[in-house]
Formats: structure tokens, C-alpha cells, sequence
């Protein structure tokens, strides 16, 4: 009896000692603010919302998936792809992704997100993997693609799962400006997604998305039904209702929150106006994400959170808009005080190696957050050393071959991990 007891206050001391430990990084978590204090945001836990996960493999390399570190990823695969990826992992070895697109030179490419994944989590080629929450931001291949090729190729021997997918695009059939002339380029390559979507539920079965009221007689595909899962889970939780109205709407995983601050709308100017705009609160830092903002929806922002400022500029790290051209103008990057924070450039060197000689403006946004225009001028500076701009084109190692575990290395995941807080 007495070791029985001796054992039993021992179980509750770890279980109290690992919750003192979670709230104090969870400061965006469920029904807290960034400082820890109650707040009114509606929030969607996807880890109590679905099936109990199966218990990841013991990881490779000496790196501990559920290590309490949570560690935030700008990834990748080479310089030369127009794209924007991130992946975040959680505390408790939880992935999250944000886009993770890609066009241009890998368009075509085997996947490389499986690969970075498992190397983050520590895991070896073939090793099962679960990513818990998946957010889109907009209607465009550089930051949908990956994922599209992920569902289209998938097979059972893929070895991972997606639990929960987040977005919200116009819907199919709407045609929107975009700014490469009146048709948008990437409808076509849209399709793909959505008969991907269908592709990939007929190996892992639906089983609906935390947050979402999709009952159950919904789950089963009908015969012949065309991009059923697509149009099932587009807005199913991202949608006016749920971000409009009071406290807005928050996804949180494992103490992290991912605070849906606005969504498209039919004002929107082109496509890459209709980029829904993701704050992460992450141990007490608080992450920006614009996804292609342009100057329409970035102003909208501003003008949503105007009583309230503080939700924007109270950020640390932001990602520039639009891969840091021709997206939010100057008076937006000033109000929520980009200068002072650091920021994350999705860039290609092509996109980022550039002078008021064009084609691309990128030049214009460096002034506007007090860097030299010319891209010569902030490399001899020593800009790029400060740990102030992270910028993809720029990163000193990338994968030999993406597509391979062992070749996103401890250096490459070094170079491309802009966060890390234990």
C-alpha cells in the first residue's frame, strides 16, 4: 500500500510540474491572451476535436520531436522557386503548416514537405508522420501547389495523415483580376487541388474538421460528385460568421493559437487581396502572416484593427507581403511599425536581386522598412548578418535532394529556422 501511494503522488507531482510547464508557453492557448489573461476569442482545439493520434516513432539522429521546443521553419527546397512554406512544430512534436507552395523551378518536383517534416521531427524516410492543422492563404499555385501534388500522388505506403485543413477561397467559377491580366493564371493548376482532395479521402477516410459543423451523413463522397471535399471543407470554418464576430476566430494546437484576423471578401481586387491573414501567438511572440496581401486588403486590416492597433504591431517577426513586392504599400508597413520588427522575406534571389532598374519593386519595400534599396548595397552593409531578414533566396544551405530525409540536414534546418523557444 505504501509504494502504491508513494507511486501515486509521484504521477501527480510529473502531471502538475508538465502543466505549469505547457502554460507558461502557451500564452496564445485556449481562453488566454498573449499575456496570459482570459479572453473572449472562439476557439477550435483540433487536438480534442478528432481521432487519438498514434504515438510517432522514436526519432532518428538524436533529436526529440516532443522536446518542449517550438520551432518555427521558412522553408525552401532551393533558391530559385517563387513559394511560400512554413512549418511550425510544436512542444509537443505537433505539426502545423502555413501554405507551403511552390512554382517556378519545382513546380514539377517530387515533393519536398514529407522529407523537411520528418527531418524536423527527427524521423527517418519512411517513418509515419501526422501534420494537425494545414492553412492555405490564397487561391495560387506558389502557395497551394505542394500540397496539391502531396494529395494527387498520395498512396497508403505515404505513411502520414493531414487531420485539419483551413481556408477559405472564392468559389470555383468566380473569376477574379489578377495581376497577370483578367484571367488568373493558376485556375488551372487549382483544379488540380480540388481532385486531389477527393483522391486523398478515398484512401484516408473523412472523418470531418475540428472546429467544423460537417455531420456525419456528409462524410461519404455520393457517386459522381465532382471536387466534393474541396467544396466540403472551403470556408467550413474560416468563414464571415466565424471571423466576423465577436472575439473572432482562433485555432489553437498544443498552446499555440492561430488567430484568423480576416478573410476574403467581394471587395477584394485581384487574387492576391483575398489572402487571409493568420496571426500566430507562439510563447509569448506573436507572428504576422500576409500571405500576398496587396494594398486593398492590407489597408482593410489596418482599418478593421484601428481601435485596437496593438493586435498588428505588437508582433515580433512579420512576413512581407507578396514576397515582398507590389504588395502592402508604405502606410501599412509603418503602422504596425515593420521597421522594429523582424521580417520574414518568402523571396527568391531572382525576386530579391534587384535595383529601381526592375522588373520587381522589391528594392521600394527595403526603403520602406529603413534597409538599402539596392540589394548590393545591404549585402556589403551587412544587413543580411543582423538576424533582422530572413530571406529565402539568401540562405546559406539548402537539400541536396529535397525529396530525401538525410539531406535536409542539421545545417539546413538550421539555415532555415527563423524561431526556436524552448
Amino acid at each position: 500500500m505504501k509504494k502504491t501511494a508513494k507511486l501515486a503522488a509521484m504521477m501527480i507531482a510529473v502531471v502538475l510540474a508538465l502543466s505549469t510547464m505547457l502554460a507558461s508557453c502557451a500564452p496564445g492557448g485556449t481562453g488566454t491572451d498573449g499575456n496570459g489573461k482570459e479572453n473572449d476569442r472562439n476557439m477550435v482545439d483540433p487536438e480534442n476535436s478528432g481521432p487519438t493520434a498514434e504515438p510517432l516513432p522514436t526519432p532518428v539522429n538524436g533529436v526529440k520531436a516532443a522536446d518542449g521546443c517550438v520551432e518555427i521553419y521558412q522553408l525552401a527546397p532551393e533558391s530559385k522557386s517563387l513559394m511560400m512554406s512554413y512549418v511550425i512544430k510544436t512542444g509537443e512534436g505537433k505539426i502545423c503548416v502555413i501554405d507551403g507552395g511552390i512554382d517556378g523551378q519545382g513546380l514539377d518536383a517530387k515533393p519536398y514537405l514529407p522529407s523537411a517534416i520528418r527531418a524536423i521531427l527527427g524521423l527517418g524516410q519512411n517513418d509515419y508522420f501526422e501534420v494537425e492543422a494545414w492553412f492555405l492563404t490564397h487561391h495560387h499555385k506558389d502557395h497551394f501547389f505542394e500540397l496539391a501534388k502531396m494529395l494527387r500522388d498520395y498512396k497508403e505506403s505515404d505513411n502520414y495523415v493531414i487531420n485539419n485543413f483551413y481556408f477559405a477561397f472564392p468559389d470555383i467559377g468566380v473569376e477574379w483580376k489578377s495581376l497577370a491580366g483578367d484571367k488568373d493564371h493558376d485556375l488551372e493548376h487549382g483544379k488540380i487541388l480540388y481532385e486531389a482532395f477527393d483522391h486523398y479521402y478515398s484512401i484516408v477516410p473523412f472523418k470531418g474538421i475540428a472546429g467544423a459543423d460537417i455531420p456525419e451523413s456528409s462524410w461519404q463522397k455520393p457517386e459522381g460528385a465532382e471536387y466534393y471535399y474541396y467544396k466540403l471543407i472551403n470556408g467550413c470554418v474560416i468563414n464571415d460568421e466565424n471571423v466576423d464576430r465577436e472575439g473572432g476566430l482562433s485555432i489553437n494546437v498544443d498552446g499555440l493559437s492561430f488567430d484568423i484576423l480576416q478573410k476574403w471578401n467581394k471587395t477584394c481586387q485581384n487574387v492576391n487581396s483575398t489572402s487571409t491573414v493568420i496571426k500566430l501567438s507562439a510563447c509569448s511572440h506573436g507572428f504576422l502572416f500576409l500571405g500576398d496581401s496587396y494594398t486593398d486588403n492590407a489597408t482593410k486590416l489596418s482599418k478593421k484593427y484601428a481601435s485596437n492597433p496593438e493586435v498588428l504591431s505588437d508582433c515580433e517577426y512579420i512576413q512581407m507581403g507578396h514576397h515582398g513586392q507590389n504588395g502592402p504599400d508604405r502606410r501599412f508597413y509603418n503602422n504596425v511599425n515593420a521597421k522594429d520588427m523582424i521580417r520574414l522575406w518568402p523571396t527568391p534571389d531572382w525576386v530579391w536581386n534587384v535595383d529601381k532598374s526592375g522588373p520587381y519593386n522589391t528594392y521600394q519595400t527595403r526603403k520602406w522598412v529603413g534597409l538599402p534599396e539596392d540589394y548590393r548595397d545591404f549585402e556589403s552593409g551587412g544587413y543580411g548578418e543582423t538576424g533582422r531578414d530572413i530571406v529565402t533566396g539568401l540562405y546559406k544551405a539548402f537539400p541536396a535532394d529535397p525529396a530525401k530525409v538525410a539531406d535536409w540536414t542539421p545545417e539546413v534546418l538550421a539555415a532555415q529556422r527563423v524561431a526556436r523557444f524552448d
